[in-house]
């Protein structure tokens, strides 16, 4: 591939990420019950408190970690 080419498949790349990445919050935001499935949040802390079903998919956060309820806190340490 040239450069240019390479440069433009990167940056497609990038976008359908971010896509997914709000594609997986907004369905989160859509299950809040989720949140109440244990899973790691951001920095490395234990959310929730009921086990998980034994279904294999992932619930609770995204791909990159992010979760309903690091949304809430961060929104409370802005204030």
């Amino acid at each position: 591939m040239t450069g240019r080419v390479a440069r433009a498949w990167r940056a497609f790349q990038g976008f359908l990420a971010g896509q997914l990445e709000l594609q997986e919050r907004l369905a989160l935001i859509n299950r809040p019950w989720e949140e109440e499935f244990l899973h790691w949040g951001p920095g490395g802390a234990l959310h929730g408190h009921l086990t998980p079903p034994a279904d294999g998919r992932r619930r609770s956060v995204t791909r990159s970690g992010w979760c309903p309820g690091a949304r809430g806190a961060a929104s409370v340490s802005k204030s």
